[in-house]
């Protein structure tokens, strides 16, 4: 009984004080008959909660805040049985959600999948559009099998997301999200199977500044710039991210063009690219700073990189293994300490960093990851890139995995593991 009183209690606490929690069931009963109609009737901190089930026609689709600090839930929290299907269609369209009331991070949407956006004409965001100065939250949620992306925030809006799944969404000239002179943060979401005919295949991000950690890039693709590309846009920060299996015709995971960003302890592996970039590259005036990253695996006949004009900065970074060409291509300057590259097919210490070979911590010895195959991407003990390990113990940890194997390379840790820590 105490248990219980306490549970209740908590349950409470998570409830702002004086909020109503206004009930929606997907057969029109309920307090009101659809979420429209609960939104109109919320007031500041209120709760419109969903009960599991599919919602779908007019009243809940094309859904409008209308500037109000609420929350549209669902009643499990889990999103794959609460969903908003959008149903929209070319002759037909209609999104989930759209923000252009000045609504803030107190707008939020939790627990939900919204699925079946279809816009074609612009500004598009089959399942959200955010425009200036609207900025929601948006919480566990899933945004699936969307046209023409999932999520467009457009001149000075923005959004935050938070442990949210982009999966399938379709845009013509971006895949998942799309975002124009705003604000994007983004913890702990994966961004799978997306896909553009233009560039970006998980993210378009252009003028916004841009900060995304922990997030899983997996399996997008696009004519450029497979997985993200981060255009004319100031600190612009990737940290702990894992790049996996994108694919481009140019530059296969991440690109930097123009802006100043950051990208430090991600992982790229098997990322591809027809011609050149395939895990990451620079573009025009950028400048990029890459801190403790693992690159394995990436193909791309001019290279698993291409550094171009403006400046690349590389500390404590593996560069293995990429089987069709060399490390990095290098059309502009790059300075590079503590890395270490070896077993690229097509060259290691290429022309243009070649001078940098043997100095700062620089070096070209087998990394010895545990288990890369299987997605291990951790040191064995006996690793040159361990902290302070010979031939460089000048150097702390190289890559972005610390030791997690003794021995040789064998597999010590399961991938699913491995993935759990990026969750």
């Amino acid at each position: 009984m105490q248990r219980l009183l306490v549970t209740f209690a908590v349950l409470l606490s998570a409830m702002p004080a004086g909020a109503t929690v206004l009930v929606v069931h997907p057969d029109g009963t309920g307090d009101y008959p659809t979420i429209q109609a609960a939104i109109d009737a919320a007031t500041t901190g209120d709760i419109v909660e969903l009960s599991d089930g599919t919602f779908a026609g007019d009243g809940n689709r094309d859904l409008d805040f209308m500037g109000k600090a609420i929350t549209v839930r669902s009643a499990s929290g889990d999103p794959a049985t609460c969903i908003l299907n959008c149903g929209g269609s070319a002759t037909e369209p209609h999104r989930g959600f759209h923000f252009h009331n000045g609504e803030t991070a107190l707008s939020e949407v939790t627990g939900l999948t919204i699925t079946g956006g279809y816009t074609e004409e612009e500004p598009g965001g089959g399942a959200i559009l955010c425009e200036g100065p609207a900025a929601p939250t948006l919480r566990s949620c899933v945004f699936r099998e969307n046209r023409d992306g999932a999520l467009v925030c457009l001149t000075d809006a923005g959004a935050t997301l938070v442990d949210c799944v982009l999966r399938e969404n379709f845009g013509r000239y971006h895949g998942a999200i799309r975002t124009e002179f705003a604000t994007l943060s983004m913890t702990r979401c994966q961004l799978i199977e997306n896909e553009t005919d233009g560039t970006g295949g998980a993210l378009h991000n252009y003028a916004t500044t841009a900060t995304l950690s922990e997030c899983v890039f997996k399996g997008n693709t696009a004519d450029g710039s497979g997985a993200v590309e981060l255009i004319v846009s100031a600190d612009c920060s990737v940290t702990d991210c894992l790049f996996e299996d994108n694919s481009a015709e140019n530059i296969g995971a991440l690109y930097v063009f123009f802006s100043i960003a950051s990208v430090e302890r991600c992982t790229f592996a098997g990322n591809t690219a027809t011609y050149q970039g395939a895990a990451f590259a620079t573009g025009k005036s950028a400048h990029a700073t890459l801190t403790n990253c693992t690159f394995w695996n990436n193909a791309a006949p001019w290279g698993s990189l291409l550094l171009s004009d403006g400046g690349t900065v590389m500390a404590n970074c593996i560069i293995t293994a990429n089987p069709v060409g060399p490390s990095m291509y290098i059309d502009g300057p790059a300075a590079l300490s503590c890395c270490d590259i070896w077993g690229n097919s097509g060259g290691d210490w290429v022309p243009g960093i070649a001078d940098q070979y043997g100095v700062n911590g620089n070096i070209a010895a087998d990394p010895q990851l545990c288990d890369p195959e299987s997605g291990d991407f951790t040191l064995c003990e006996s690793s040159p890139c361990a902290p302070f390990s010979p031939p460089n113990p000048e150097c702390d940890l190289i890559g972005a995995w610390a030791v997690g194997c003794s021995g040789t390379p064998a597999a010590r840790m399961s991938w699913g593991s491995v993935k759990a820590l990026f969750r």
